[in-house]
């Protein structure tokens, strides 16, 4: 794939989104194409000079898509709010001694929230403790989170993927999921939990070589702040294992009536009721044979 058509797959990706994106965020969110910032700016000129390509106050876009600029910043004040509420809500997780990372997912980590969304949290923590971990966070956001019948969601938080730090690696190797890891916005962890997320999670270059995790850039604050300690639970095991699977039997028997499209097993969690990630991938496939590009 050249530089040419590597841009118009990321904004025609983007554009599933309604989300315009800079020369840099270009850069890093490149699609399948190991590249430079100034091959880039050339590739983009020539694709706006040929008409495939819009610019407007430093966003780029696929032609015709002029009014996602004036989304985008819509939406970027909604998110604000919001990455506020997030930061209040990773605070009070800080109690819980089994939370090894609290992170935004979702379109908030882009700051692409609408004002309807709730926030999208992504939790790690310790070998063999996902289930009790599970239930002290939704007992202490219990006030915060949104309502199951959907009659209450905005701002709220939505604890919608846990993962035991055994196993950091996500299975599903595709374009969305690529993406998802890349964009996640990292709030506090402990032991370079993050950092060890992103090991795990290596394959994502193969969908997007440009991209670098950058813990600054990804923090809600321009200072990352000292990592709370963590215990070592392994001390703790006799007392640690029942406990752990009353709370994985007591789950479960409560969520037996509800289940849709959420993948459960014993170190990963995700609860996502719809199927986005099949329909972003159908969308992108949309996008790209309108634009005469084959699937990478």
């Amino acid at each position: 794939m050249n530089v040419a058509s590597s841009i118009l797959s990321t904004l025609a990706y983007h554009d599933i989104f309604d989300y315009p994106l800079d020369l840099h965020e270009i850069f890093d969110l490149l699609i399948k194409k190991k590249s430079d910032k100034e091959s880039i700016a050339r590739g983009l000129e020539r694709l706006r000079v040929a008409g495939k390509v819009s610019e407007n106050n430093g966003c780029f876009f696929l032609k015709g898509r002029r009014k996602i600029v004036r989304v985008r910043k819509l939406r970027i004040k909604y998110s604000l709010k919001k990455l506020k509420r997030a930061a209040f809500f990773a605070k009070l997780l800080r109690i819980v001694p089994s939370v090894k990372l609290v992170a935004v997912s979702g379109a908030l980590s882009m700051k692409n929230s609408r004002k309807s969304d709730d926030i999208d949290l992504v939790i790690v923590t310790p070998k063999s403790l996902l289930w009790t971990t599970r239930l002290l966070a939704n007992l202490l956001l219990l006030p915060f989170k949104r309502d199951p019948a959907g009659k209450k969601i905005s701002d709220r938080a939505c604890l919608n993927m846990f993962l035991d730090e055994s196993a950091l690696s996500i299975k599903d190797h595709n374009m969305y999921t690529a993406h998802e890891i890349c964009q996640m916005k990292l709030l506090w962890d402990r032991d370079n939990t993050y950092s060890k997320f992103i090991r795990a999670n290596s394959w994502i270059r193969e969908y997007l070589p440009n991209w670098e995790a950058d813990v600054k850039r990804l923090t809600t604050n321009d200072k990352r702040k000292k990592s709370p300690k963590a215990l070592d639970f392994r001390r703790f095991a006799l007392v640690i294992e029942p406990l752990e699977a009353l709370a994985k039997w007591g789950q479960l028997w409560y969520m037996r009536n509800k289940l849709t499209t959420e993948r459960i097993s014993n170190t990963q969690l995700f609860f996502h009721p719809k199927d986005t990630q099949s329909w972003v991938i159908a969308e992108y496939q949309k996008g790209l044979k309108k634009l005469n590009i084959a699937d990478p």
